[in-house]
């Protein structure tokens, strides 16, 4: 991917707990609160709100700029990625300010209705914000994140700048194999939804034409195995199906193993990811960006 004066290398990573890395912390080392001079992220404070005129950029920190649940300082490929791009400007290279927008809540399928009450992201769901952490906050994902994406992509555009997504990355879909019924026999019209509307907002068409869009390989084994098959072979589907869709696999890193029930990728509960699988999917970003690793 290149890159000019003008560019505005945009990074938008949505879904549900993986997506902000939920039960990890960074390092103290890591950590970021003096805001970085050329990444920019989008504030709980100034932009959790529906009906905005414009959203705000703020220089990224690793706390506050998840536009869902509260849960900060997180392991995450955004925060992971936020420190590369700012370490190689640093070091010499020459690259544009970087953009990043994340949104995501704990536990939230796609699915009008499930056991737990409605889901967050189901499109349809009647506009609605309470922020706040996991089981507090309450919130409409699709509508918010669909008016975020479009603002933000303009106000890129009237600053002068060329916005291009560098990757749109949803880390969703254990909800709908914990679900399944319904949820699952409904997925493929649900995402397809859900991933058209994203595509619109940023300006491009049905197939997301230039907008690179990255699933994950269903691996966890809490789940009944013929739901997690079904979810995994519908993203398969759709990496041929949309202009540019990839599928982030862990059992193709180093960190992968079969000789334990987390094998080597997950914590404890064998759902949510380690810190390293978090850093190797920014490392991914990075190569499908650069071709080496950051």
């Amino acid at each position: 991917m290149e890159f000019t004066k003008n560019s505005a290398p945009l990074l938008i990573v949505m879904g549900q707990s993986n997506a902000h890395a939920h039960a990890t912390h960074l390092n103290e080392a890591e950590v970021i609160r003096t805001p970085l001079k050329n990444v920019f992220g989008l504030s709980r404070e100034y932009n959790q709100y529906y009906d905005l005129v414009d959203v705000t950029w703020s220089g990224f920190r690793t706390d506050g700029m998840n536009l869902g649940e509260t849960q900060d300082d997180t392991a995450s490929l955004a925060n992971y990625f936020a420190a590369m791009w700012q370490s190689a400007i640093d070091g010499g290279r020459e690259l544009p300010d970087l953009y990043i927008i994340q949104i995501s809540v704990g536990g939230q399928g796609i699915a009008e209705f499930e056991a737990n009450g409605w889901n967050m992201w189901y499109p349809l769901r009647a506009p609605k914000l309470k922020p706040g952490p996991f089981g507090t906050c309450d919130i409409s994902l699709y509508p918010l994140a669909t008016e975020i994406l479009s603002l933000a992509f303009m106000n890129l555009i009237y600053a002068g700048k060329t916005p291009q997504v560098i990757g749109l990355h949803w880390n969703q879909w254990e909800t709908e194999a914990h679900t399944g019924s319904k949820a699952l026999n409904e997925a493929r019209e649900n995402y397809k939804n859900l991933f058209w509307g994203f595509f619109t907002a940023l300006g491009s068409d049905d197939t997301g034409r230039e907008i690179p869009l990255y699933l994950y390989r269903p691996l966890t084994e809490n789940y009944e195995p013929s739901r997690v098959e079904r979810v995994d072979k519908l993203f398969c589907e759709f990496t041929q199906e949309y202009a540019d869709c990839r599928m982030l696999d862990l059992t193709k890193s180093k960190l992968y193993n079969d000789t334990s029930s987390t094998h080597g990728i997950f914590q404890n509960d064998g759902i949510h990811y380690l810190p390293e699988a978090h850093r190797y999917f920014a490392e991914r970003q990075w190569e499908d960006i650069f071709g080496i690793k950051g």
